[in-house]
């Protein structure tokens, strides 16, 4: 057995990397874990409002600090290539290198207005796990968020070999979504055989209707924190 040490932060996503990066170094600096996972679009804020040379220049700083922490990262952030916008999760290992990267590849009708999906799935490996990330959508295919089929990702990352699937997640305050989104979690988790850890923005003044935790592959949550407020969970995953 190997046991990998996630954290999972609930934060709240400011509108400016100024106002992010700070928080996002100093929850590296201070974890406790060998992997750490933030919310969709942490980074840069939930916009396309951001510099692409001042975002490139934040990635080495965070790098940096994963080298000094001895601490991997997946980072939520806005990137931009060859002109168009992507929602990217981009993943650091202890030593500040870089894993890779993945592009939102559903994003909602909204979302489509200012980025582009990504194009390709990809697994990756971490201290010996085999894993997969998704980005909110991606994951569940809210109804209403745009007529974009459902590509049943985290199937098709369990079938890839994924032995576990970082979620990050920015969906809001409305509860009528919190079941849509809570039984997705438990059903995908079953159906791809893999646990899902999820890492969801906070809100000021509101619950959030996804909750940050890990749900094992039986659709049932290991450990979860309450949806309200900033807070990091920490759980430490045995896998084969």
């Amino acid at each position: 057995m190997a046991t990998l040490r996630i954290c999972g932060v609930q934060m709240e996503v400011k509108a400016t990397k100024s106002e992010n990066m700070p928080r996002v170094l100093n929850l590296i600096e201070r974890s406790d874990c060998d992997l750490i996972l933030f919310p969709e679009m942490s980074l840069t804020g939930y916009n396309n409002d951001f510099s692409t040379s001042k975002t490139e220049a934040a990635w080495e700083e965070i790098a940096i600090k994963c080298r000094q922490s001895y601490t991997g990262a997946i980072i939520g952030t806005g990137a931009r290539s060859n002109g168009h916008t992507y929602i990217q999760s981009r993943i650091y290992s202890d030593e500040g290198d870089l894993i890779g990267t993945h592009e939102k590849l559903v994003p909602t009708e909204a979302e489509r207005k200012w980025c582009r999906p990504g194009e390709e799935l990809r697994t990756f490996e971490f201290k010996g796990i085999t894993f997969g990330c998704l980005i909110c959508n991606d994951f569940w295919v809210t109804p209403g968020t745009g007529p974009y089929a459902d590509r049943r990702l985290s199937h098709k990352l369990g079938k890839a070999g994924a032995q576990v699937i970082f979620l990050s997640v920015n969906s809001g305050t409305d509860q009528f979504y919190s079941g849509w989104h809570e039984e997705n979690l438990k059903l995908r988790a079953r159906a791809s055989n893999c646990y899902i850890v999820t890492a969801n923005a906070a809100y000021p003044d509101s619950d959030n209707n996804c909750p940050t935790g890990v749900m094992s592959p039986q659709g049932e949550w290991l450990t979860k924190v309450p949806q309200s407020g900033e807070r990091v969970m920490s759980f430490d995953l045995e896998l084969d």
